[in-house]
């Protein structure tokens, strides 16, 4: 058994869910103030996911799992014939599916900045552009929510494949471990990513949460 997930990964996909889960939620309820908390803490951890990407452990590296497309179409053809083997990390096509949903999160939150529910609460940026532009960006923020779930539908698929290959995904995103590979990645302490995290926040709460 090695370790392939360093803590902060870990807790980020999980956070993560449960913060898209609140937006969603809280959206819905019409708690946009809640909503707006949510959202603040959820753009100061995709900021720190970034950082991580780019000097994090190596399985959380973009570096190390956005594969050239031929590499891609050869795991998904070794996929289909079930000869694909375990990664020390996400696979060629989830770490594309990796990087879609970090972008479709990232779109998500950025058109929130400009969005207004026509009643109460408008995004931080939101009189930064004109009330045509707010209003365009605020349907894009809906419809962006739809293509999100369908990516995370996709990805709920993608473990039930993997799950029925033998592959315990799931357990080793809690516990960090994987018991079929013989040599994990290397990995660092995830203390720099939290840090990141609390100045972002800290960062966002100056200019945007002491206002809610």
């Amino acid at each position: 058994m090695v370790k392939v997930w360093d803590g902060f990964i870990r807790a980020f996909h999980w956070s993560q869910l449960l913060l898209l889960a609140g937006c969603w939620w809280t959206a819905e309820e019409g708690e946009m103030v809640w909503h707006q908390w949510l959202a603040m803490t959820l753009l100061a951890l995709w900021g720190a996911r970034l950082y991580w990407g780019l000097f994090g452990s190596e399985s959380a590296r973009f570096a190390s799992f956005l594969k050239k497309p031929g590499e891609v179409w050869a795991f998904a053809k070794a996929l289909v014939k079930g000869q694909s083997s375990p990664k020390a990390g996400h696979n060629p096509l989830g770490g594309w599916m990796v990087a879609l949903m970090l972008l479709c999160i990232g779109l998500q939150m950025a058109t929130g900045l400009f969005a207004s529910d026509e009643i109460f609460t408008e995004g931080p940026l939101y009189s930064w552009v004109s009330s045509d532009t707010a209003d365009l960006l605020t349907r894009l923020h809906h419809l962006n929510f739809n293509l999100l779930l369908g990516l995370i539908a996709l990805h709920l698929l993608a473990l039930v494949v993997h799950s029925l290959k033998g592959e315990r995904l799931v357990p080793a995103m809690v516990t960090g471990r994987n018991k079929t590979l013989a040599q994990g990645p290397a990995l660092k302490a995830s203390w720099p990513a939290w840090l990141v995290f609390a100045l972002l926040w800290g960062l966002l709460y100056w200019g945007w949460g002491s206002g809610l």
